[in-house]
């Protein structure tokens, strides 16, 4: 395997054999050597960035999907918020074009009794390409806050 001139970083890996139907698949007597080198992207592209009102409009319609019938229940909203938050990212990976974003998504779920509520989180990024959507449900017994955080792998 050659290697990329003197100053020039790469990553070599090893790749082990992988097992299909029970036989391992080798090459010869040697295991196949990838060489990895960086891309330099260091920006996401203008039709591949974080639009927080396409993944608003997404966190939006998978709660109101999936709460609209239920009835707050302790034991079961610990179930909901990881079937939530399961479902808000496969939606935005499915549906956004953001191939080179780490998604984060973040549900909580109280009951509705009359009291203030404020949720925050705090984030060090980069504010260029990084961003951040929510959404806040209600209905007559419970409130789920949605929240889903883009952050750009460089």
């Amino acid at each position: 395997v050659d290697l990329p001139a003197k100053g020039l970083p790469a990553l070599l890996v090893t790749a082990v054999p992988s097992v299909s139907c029970g036989q391992p698949v080798t090459m010869g007597d040697q295991h196949q050597v990838h060489v990895w080198e960086n891309t330099y992207i260091m920006a996401p592209k203008d039709n591949e960035k974080f639009l927080p009102s396409k993944v608003t409009a997404i966190i939006k319609s998978v709660m109101e999907n999936y709460l609209a019938d239920k009835e707050y229940i302790p034991e079961d909203a610990k179930i909901w918020t990881l079937d939530l938050s399961n479902e808000i990212k496969a939606s935005v990976k499915q549906d956004c074009n953001i191939p080179r974003y780490k998604i984060i998504v973040q549900v909580v779920i109280g009951e509705q009794a009359s009291q203030g509520i404020r949720v925050a989180s705090k984030c060090l990024w980069d504010v260029s390409a990084d961003n951040w959507a929510s959404y806040t449900y209600e209905n007559q017994s419970l409130f789920a806050v949605g929240m889903v955080f883009g952050c750009y792998y460089e």
